[in-house]
């Protein structure tokens, strides 16, 4: 049974995933670089979670899922903004009575 044409094919989700991912994978890279260079992970933690103050790099790597997860949502959001618009109906469509 052949596959409907208005479903996208895996190759399209996958492509689709990847424009969300990986920018903002580069974003959260940067973002975490520069965010933690002003502000040290167990200062932080002191402040806000004193129970979860493990490491540095426990606070390395919440920070860069965080930006990670934020970036992700910024990117789906553009993604969705740039689809394109379905054809609209035309009057030649319409029945005349």
């Amino acid at each position: 049974m052949p596959k409907p044409a208005s479903s996208p094919s895996s190759a399209t989700v996958l492509r689709t995933i990847g424009l969300i991912v990986w920018p903002a994978f580069v974003v959260a890279g940067l973002a975490t670089l520069v965010f933690f260079a002003m502000i040290d992970p167990l200062a932080l933690a002191a402040i806000s979670w004193p129970a979860l103050a493990d490491s540095r790099l426990t606070g390395y790597s919440l920070g860069f899922f965080m930006f990670w997860g934020v970036a992700s949502l910024a990117s789906s959001l553009t993604w969705l903004l740039l689809r394109p618009a379905p054809p609209a109906p035309s009057r030649l469509d319409e029945e005349w009575d």
